[in-house]
Formats: C-alpha cells, sequence, structure tokens
C-alpha cells in the first residue's frame, strides 16, 4: 500500500529516512482540515463531471465517516498519506484512487495550514480581547489613584494607574489590529494549484475556495503552494503581542515585590517557595515572560528555514509549521492567563501615592509654572528647578521646602531676576493630583479624560468581538454548506 501511494519512481525506502521527513507528529492540528479540503475537492470533482457520481459518493460517505477526532497512525508519513491509506483500503482503490485527481500534497497542505492558521488567529484576537476586558476593569476603578511615572526606570512624572493601564491597552489594540490585517492574507485558498503548474483536471478554483470557507484564492499557482510568508506574519504577530505581554508581565513581577509593594495578584495565578513559607511568587507572569522568548525563537527558526529556498516546494517547509503552532499556542494561552491574573490583582493605593511623597516628580510642573506665571525662558526654568532638586537632595529637604526657602536666590544666580513664589501656589503646583487636573493635551493623564477613553475602549472592544463572531460565523456557515452537500442525497451539487 505504501508503495503504491508512493509511486514506482522510488523503489527503495529506509524507515529512518521515512522517520525522520515524516510530519505526522505534528500534522495533528491540520487533520480535520484535510478531511473538508478531500469533501470540497470530490465536491469539485463531480460537479465538473471529471468523476461520476458513484465515486463521488463512495468517497464522500468514506470521508464523512471518519471520527472528528481521527487518530493519526505514526506508520504512516503525514496525514495525507494516512487518509488515502484508509480510503483505498475502506472503500477499493478503484473508488479511492480518484480522491488525489488533480491536487497535490503542496496545495492540500498549505490550504490545511491555512485553515487552522485562521482559526487560531481568531481565538488569538479574542484572547488579546479578554486582556482588554480586564485591563478596563481595571482602569475603571483607577481614574484617580496616583502613581508615579518612569523612564529609565526612575521616577518621572505623576501619572494615574489608569493611564498608565490605557497604555497597555492601546498597545494591545494594535496587535488586535495587526490580527486582523494578517487574517486578511491567511484567508486565501492555496486549492487547485495542484503540485505548482496548476491542473488540466477541471476544478473550480472559486468554488471550492467557498466551499472552504475562504475570501479568495492565492491565484499564482506556484506562490500557492512555495509561500509560507502568512505563517510568517502570523507568527509576527503573535511575537509582537507576546512583546507587549511581556512588557505587563514584568511590571507586575517588579510591582508585586517588596520593594514596590504596588499589586498583590491572586493565588491562583501565583506559586510558594519549597522551602520558604512565606513566599508568594508570580510564577505565572515569569513563564509569559520567559515565553516570549520561546515565541521570538520560533519566529527566528521560521525565517532562518525560509529565507534560501528557490521556489517552488520543499520540505524544508514542512519544518516551518510546528514554529507556527507552537507560537500560536504559547500566545493565546499567555494572553488568556493574563486576562485572568490582570482580573485578579488588587492595587495598593496608599502604597503607590505613598512612592511620590518625596520623589520630586512634580518639578516638571514647577519649571512650566515659572515659564507661564513668571515668564522665565523655559531652558532657564528647568536650571532653576534643577538647582533646587539637587540642593534638595544634599540637604535633604523636600522640594516644597527647598523652593520655599531658595527659590528667589537661586533665580537671581541663574536669571538675574529675583522671583517669589506664594507658599499656596507652590503647594498647589506641586500636588501631583492638581498637577494632573492641569494636563489639557490629548492622550494625557488628566484624570477628567479617563471617562472619555473608556468609552472609547468600550466600543474598540465590540467592534473586536463583532469582528472575531463574524469571521467565525463566516467559517461556520461555509463548514455547513460543505457538509450538506456531502450529505445530499447522490451528492447533487447545488451552487
Amino acid at each position: 500500500m505504501s508503495n503504491i501511494l508512493r509511486g514506482s519512481r522510488v523503489k527503495r525506502s529506509s524507515k529512518r529516512a521515512n522517520d525522520f521527513i515524516s510530519s505526522i507528529g505534528f500534522d495533528s492540528p491540520i487533520t480535520k482540515h484535510v478531511v473538508s479540503i478531500n469533501m470540497a475537492h470530490m465536491l469539485a470533482l463531480v460537479r465538473s463531471k471529471e468523476v461520476t457520481p458513484e465515486v463521488a459518493s463512495a468517497c464522500l460517505a468514506f470521508l464523512d465517516g471518519l471520527p472528528p477526532d481521527l487518530q493519526l497512525d505514526p506508520s504512516t508519513e503525514d496525514v495525507h498519506h494516512m487518509i488515502e491509506q484508509q480510503a483505498i483500503r475502506a472503500i477499493g482503490m478503484e473508488t479511492a484512487g480518484y480522491m488525489n485527481f488533480g491536487k497535490s500534497r503542496n496545495d492540500q497542505v498549505s490550504t490545511a495550514i491555512r485553515m487552522q492558521a485562521r482559526s487560531r488567529l481568531l481565538d488569538l484576537a479574542e484572547a488579546l480581547t479578554k486582556v482588554q476586558v480586564s485591563l478596563a476593569g481595571q482602569i475603571r476603578k483607577r481614574k484617580t489613584t496616583i502613581m508615579p511615572g518612569y523612564t529609565h526606570l526612575q521616577h518621572a512624572q505623576p501619572v494615574t494607574l489608569a493611564h498608565h493601564l490605557q497604555s497597555h491597552f492601546d498597545a494591545i489594540q494594535r496587535d488586535i489590529g495587526r490580527v486582523t490585517d494578517a487574517y486578511a492574507r491567511v484567508n486565501k485558498s492555496p486549492m487547485g494549484a495542484a503540485a505548482l503548474a496548476g491542473t488540466s483536471v477541471r476544478v473550480d478554483r472559486e468554488y471550492v475556495a467557498s466551499l472552504l470557507g475562504f475570501d479568495g484564492l492565492v491565484e499564482n499557482a506556484m506562490d500557492a503552494v512555495s509561500s509560507r510568508d502568512f505563517a510568517l506574519e502570523s507568527t509576527s504577530v503573535a511575537a509582537i503581542a507576546m512583546v507587549d505581554l511581556s512588557r505587563m508581565a514584568e511590571e507586575l513581577i517588579l510591582w508585586s515585590s517588596t520593594e514596590f509593594g504596588f499589586v498583590e495578584l491572586g493565588d491562583e495565578y501565583s506559586a510558594t517557595s519549597s522551602i520558604m513559607p512565606q513566599k508568594k511568587n508570580p510564577v505565572v507572569a515569569e513563564t509569559v515572560r520567559a515565553k516570549s522568548g520561546t515565541v521570538l525563537g520560533a519566529l527566528t527558526g521560521m525565517f532562518a528555514i525560509s529565507k534560501s529556498l528557490p521556489n517552488s516546494y520543499n520540505l524544508d517547509l514542512q519544518e516551518v509549521t510546528p514554529h507556527l503552532w507552537k507560537a500560536l499556542d504559547d500566545t493565546i494561552e499567555s494572553a488568556t492567563l493574563m486576562a485572568e491574573m490582570l482580573a485578579s490583582a488588587r492595587f495598593d493605593e496608599g502604597r503607590l501615592a505613598g512612592s511620590l511623597s518625596s520623589d520630586m516628580s512634580t518639578a516638571t510642573e514647577l519649571a512650566n509654572h515659572l515659564v507661564e506665571r513668571y515668564g522665565v525662558p523655559f531652558r532657564q526654568a528647568h536650571a532653576i528647578v534643577g538647582e533646587l532638586v539637587r540642593s534638595s537632595v544634599e540637604k535633604g529637604r523636600t522640594l516644597e521646602q527647598n523652593a520655599s526657602r531658595n527659590l528667589g536666590e537661586v533665580s537671581k544666580k541663574i536669571t538675574g531676576k529675583l522671583l517669589k513664589i506664594d507658599k499656596d501656589d507652590l503647594q498647589s503646583v506641586l500636588d501631583a493630583l492638581k498637577t494632573l487636573k492641569l494636563i489639557g493635551s490629548a492622550g494625557g493623564s488628566n484624570p477628567l479624560l479617563v471617562s472619555r477613553l473608556l468609552l472609547r475602549d468600550s466600543k474598540s472592544v465590540e467592534q473586536n468581538k463583532s469582528w472575531i463572531a463574524r469571521s467565525r460565523a463566516s467559517l461556520d456557515l461555509a463548514d455547513e454548506r460543505l457538509k450538506k452537500l456531502v450529505r445530499t442525497k447522490d451528492n447533487e451539487v447545488r451552487t
């Protein structure tokens, strides 16, 4: 049987070599798609009268009778080989021998990978949307929770926790945008390309594509079977999303440490030490951070495999596929757990606000105030406040204490003018929450902007959910149509 399927050109085979080139160990994700592809192809053949209704009926009945959880036979070369082999055993060569008439494993495998990839991209978009929902829930509760904003991991300016979390929401929204863009290019059908040149067998490629839920064709037959840019793009999308998730994980890890004490994660996403009973380790966040490296490694491997391949199909492409599944699986699981972990997070508002008490992060607003109220050029105002900060650190004073005592002296030294600032005015300028309410630029950390942004975020989430639902419904509708045609009496095909 194996020799019949392989043909007669090569008469000898090596088990070790066959095992080495076999993809059966990672074909499981595409098994159900290969069955659907065979169904659609057979319907196209009978529709164009390339095979008799009797042949089509027998082949379709066999394919329809395969279990949904079809187990792969490790003794076979791949899932395509296994299904055809089982068909020949079940319904005979005279009938099953037509199943691959006009198609190749080349166009079939590319199609099956695209079908699974599009499904996993929808899963990824759904998981990332859940991250957004969790972020929005925390943002809603933290509109006026003040905390340090960081650059270079040093206190920079005050922000709200809502503003900080909003930055992650927006990054995830771009990730979802990349998923939708990639989905449009993934959801094109290679079927009918055959090995690389197309086929003389009458197969309506558009018809097959519609049965399989594709939005169009990969037009050029050689491109259809040999390109894996769709896999590279899907994994690139996953890798960028993992970088964003890893940055969030890193902050949760830092913020849950004793030194920060900003957040406590739910017990479900933590673990204790095997020797130190007091420990609560953020192990899920650490694993998300680590898996970002795994996904980036998968992408690097895929590029390395693909970079020097001549057209058209080469078996090297087979090695790209397991990296694709691993990358998508890790990213979907990471996003799912990140959403749950964020929802469980309990932020310590007192600790967040307390960390601003002596950090002088309102210094920028004091410099702005000197410009706006006293007409000092900003660069000189920057120098005045910088001098006050330096001397505050040296003398162990707060910026408010030092400015009230020494602003005049420092301003005289730098500008030649003696400036005096009212005590109440100074306190107002250096109050973190009050300074935030002065911010008027779009996208700034003014708490008054949060409600408006939350409304925008809610629309984004609903649009994301709607796109996912429409895309899934389209695929489900195509699958229902395919199954209905397969089960139609005498396989009378209707367009």
